[in-house]
């Protein structure tokens, strides 16, 4: 009779490392890992006297492999945009795959302005960003009309840059929608997340050559 002999395990086990550490896709890796952990248990149970500390091991590295492998499977699902934010994305993030477009929506809120409200107003300091989804904003300096920013446009983004208290006021003309994003918790996902802050910077380097054309025209 032959006896089957429990070395079989090691090696499978052994073998699924190697392929483990040969893919490039880290949830494969993990899947691997998982298999590999789990295949050599019966190696360390079919002894003569079962070792239950590998045992034990190889069971805490299966299941914390098995859980970040469903977290990167849960990560990777698809995403699907509601309406809004399929438009943010559209007028915004068009570089950004929908998960980071969700990232950057997050940390901002939205907000609705009726006729009148203002957004900024002239003496304060700015401390949030609006990206237009519907409606008009009106920029004035006293009773001089500066020019009107609509949907796609960024409120606040040119005093931002320049960190100096408003000289203007910035007032909806028409029932507004926005994307609000108070600048200390952006700053710091955008230093969590270079890529991020790349996209943004192109985004707000074309808003600011849009007013300025507009500015420039106006003369």
């Amino acid at each position: 009779m032959i006896s089957f002999n429990p070395n079989y395990f090691i090696h499978a086990g052994n073998a699924l490392l190697l392929v483990a550490y040969s893919v490039r896709d880290i949830l494969w890796l993990r899947l691997f890992a998982v298999a590999a952990a789990l295949i050599t248990i019966p190696f360390f149970v079919l002894q003569p006297t079962p070792l239950w500390t590998p045992i034990l091991w190889s069971a805490v590295f299966a299941a914390i492999n098995l859980f970040q492998s469903l977290r990167l499977f849960i990560e990777r699902r698809p995403i699907k945009l509601t309406a809004e934010e399929e438009q943010v994305r559209q007028l915004a993030l068009a570089d950004l795959p929908p998960r980071k477009v969700l990232q950057v929506l997050s940390i901002g809120s939205w907000i609705n302005a009726e006729v009148g409200e203002r957004l900024i107003e002239s003496g304060k300091r700015i401390e949030a960003v609006w990206l237009l989804t519907r409606g008009k904003v009106r920029v004035t300096s006293g009773e001089r009309v500066l020019g009107e920013l609509a949907a796609g446009e960024l409120v606040g983004s040119t005093l931002l840059l320049s960190g100096v208290p408003a000289d203007v006021d910035a007032s909806a003309v028409e029932p507004v929608r926005a994307v609000c994003w108070e600048v200390q918790p952006l700053e710091r996902y955008l230093n969590a997340n270079p890529e991020v802050r790349v996209i943004l910077q192109k985004y707000l380097a074309r808003d600011l050559a849009g007013k300025l054309e507009r500015s420039l025209s106006r003369r």
